[in-house]
């Protein structure tokens, strides 16, 4: 009897093996972009082609070698893009994240690179790197999905470097010829005395 219990002892070990190997676990699940992750997404997509929409204007300064304007330009309305860069490579999904900081340096480095030809005041080294720049900052925008764009699109967020104030100037009132002197007044010697 102590044989055929050790016998059913070993065979239920087995059985019991081969059915944990052979069940299934739960299905992996591919990771996705949930809806509160591509509504950040769309806000740093936003900023970042808002920056985009201007780089129109840095080429235009560098075409007439406005160098004072390239270099404020990079340091100002560009100035925040090395932490804009990071913030949006670390929301996008693992998979995506190594290609998308690897676009992040190569843009600080055409950046850096572009602020260093305005110092020299080198024409075809600047023109170079703001192409380059703005190829690897295109391809970092394509890697975000389509959702986070496409929001971004709609949502039209006022730049601080666009927000300007306006005032209605009132109209100036002039006055009619006939209310205008036409001769000095002569003031009284009693009165400059006092």
């Amino acid at each position: 009897m102590r044989r055929y219990k050790a016998v059913v002892g070993v065979l239920l070990a087995v059985i019991a093996t081969f059915l944990v190997s052979c069940g299934s676990g739960p299905a992996a699940v591919a990771p996705t972009y949930t809806p509160e992750k591509i509504a950040q997404l769309s806000n740093y997509v936003g900023r970042l082609e808002s920056k985009r929409d201007r780089l129109p204007e840095l080429l235009n300064y560098i075409e007439k070698d406005n160098w004072v304007n390239v270099d404020n330009f990079t340091h100002g309305p560009l100035g925040q893009l090395r932490a804009e860069l990071l913030r949006l490579s670390n929301q996008l999904l693992p998979v995506d994240q190594p290609k998308a900081k690897a676009l992040s340096e190569e843009i600080l480095g055409h950046l850096q690179s572009l602020d260093e030809a305005s110092q020299d005041r080198n024409y075809g080294v600047a023109l170079s790197q703001y192409r380059e720049f703005l190829g690897d900052f295109d391809a970092l925008l394509d890697i975000v999905p389509e959702g986070a764009r496409a929001s971004a699109e709609e949502e039209e967020t006022p730049d601080v470097y666009e927000m300007t104030s306006t005032f209605d100037e009132p109209e100036a009132i002039r006055a009619e010829p006939e209310d205008m002197v036409r001769t000095p007044v002569m003031l009284d010697e009693d009165v400059l005395q006092d």
